[in-house]
């Protein structure tokens, strides 16, 4: 389930010149990621789009998606202090390809999950939202969403976090980055033991 989520994540395509006040504009970027994945499944499953090309469609849009320092910095929590430039830039990278390689790997999941999204967000604060949703799933209750939403100049609203049934998943990754730094003795090991099964895990 939280590979879908993932794959709704990076399906988001930046919404420049929206306000970072207007509770609609929060949305909308939802909405469209929620529409180019159900297009991206649908040419998937019908043998039009093969996963290499999924993944170079996905690796193309994630770019402009986050501020990706931002997002590796907070994953790697306490950390990020005492890891130097190179190694920053390092797990920046490490990070966008373990969450391209989640988008990829969740569709062979996908069993026609439904992502219900309210037509406004709630605006916390000027350039601050959060979004309630919700996951449907044929012969299951509906799984609870939130989306925490930031404000950027220069690409609109973007996704800055997910919290799933009331598992924050910033926080998840993080702890995962915090135990792979233990087990491997070093940050840089921790980068280096960074996957797929990181994003993945539990």
């Amino acid at each position: 389930m939280k590979r879908w989520i993932c794959a709704v994540l990076l399906s988001l395509a930046p919404w420049a010149g929206a306000s970072d006040s207007d509770p609609a504009a929060v949305v909308a970027p939802l909405f469209a990621a929620r529409d180019a994945f159900y297009e991206d499944v649908n040419k998937f499953q019908a043998g039009s789009l093969t996963e290499a090309q999924l993944v170079e469609r996905i690796s193309d849009q994630f770019a402009p998606l986050l501020d990706d320092r931002k997002v590796a910095l907070r994953v790697m929590g306490r950390f990020a202090r005492q890891a130097s430039e190179d190694a920053r830039v390092m797990f920046t990278e490490r990070l966008e390809s373990s969450l391209v390689d989640a988008y990829a790997r969740g569709l062979a999941g996908y069993g026609g999950e439904q992502l219900v999204l309210p037509e406004t967000g709630v605006i916390l604060k000027p350039g601050r939202a959060m979004v309630e949703a919700r996951l449907e799933s044929p012969g299951k209750d509906p799984l609870p969403i939130q989306f925490a939403m930031g404000y950027h100049p220069d690409n609109g609203w973007l996704v800055e976090n997910v919290v799933i049934a009331g598992i924050n998943l910033g926080v998840t990754l993080r702890n995962q980055f915090a135990d792979l730094v233990k087990s491997s003795g070093s940050i840089e090991g921790a980068i280096e033991s960074w996957t797929f099964e990181s994003v993945s895990a539990n």
